[in-house]
């Protein structure tokens, strides 16, 4: 006999942990990119490339571990209305660094440097926005479990 399965918005360990682990790399690897390129103006080193390309590679799993996200995790808070309004700008965010990314790697030359600063700026905003997203989240949970522990 099958017991039923419940499903929760809270992702499973590995998933969430894979989630943050490569959220983390994007970000870091974009941000350390653009202090050496556009701030400190180190030229066009090899410490550059390589962090170019890592982030190339975190941007590709990230496409992965988001599109994850959406057949349990963003579904359930959507049909839930739990947490929309930062999950919803998250997914928008993620969506537009996509879409900045795929331009600045298959775009045309005149428009390269205002996809450029775009993405930088949709990214900074995307590393404060995802690590609220989660915030936010766990305190509605919390909030959750309290109300439901003094209705018993």
């Amino acid at each position: 006999m099958m017991t039923p399965t419940i499903f929760t918005i809270r992702l499973p360990s590995a998933q969430r942990w894979a989630v943050y682990l490569v959220l983390a790399a994007v970000s870091v690897t974009g941000l350390a990119w653009t202090v050496l390129h556009d701030l400190l103006q180190w030229g066009w080193m090899l410490s550059e490339r390589r962090l170019l390309i890592a982030h190339g590679v975190a941007s590709a799993l990230a496409l992965v571990v988001v599109g994850g996200l959406v057949p349990l995790h963003i579904r359930l808070g959507l049909k839930t209305d739990r947490n929309t309004v930062s999950g919803l700008s998250t997914l928008g965010l993620m969506a537009a660094l996509g879409l900045t990314g795929l331009m600045l790697y298959y775009g045309g030359e005149d428009w390269r440097d205002a996809v450029r600063w775009s993405h930088i700026i949709v990214g900074a905003v995307a590393s404060l926005a995802i690590p609220a997203h989660i915030w936010l989240g766990l305190r509605l949970a919390k909030r959750s479990r309290l109300l439901q522990e003094s209705k018993r």
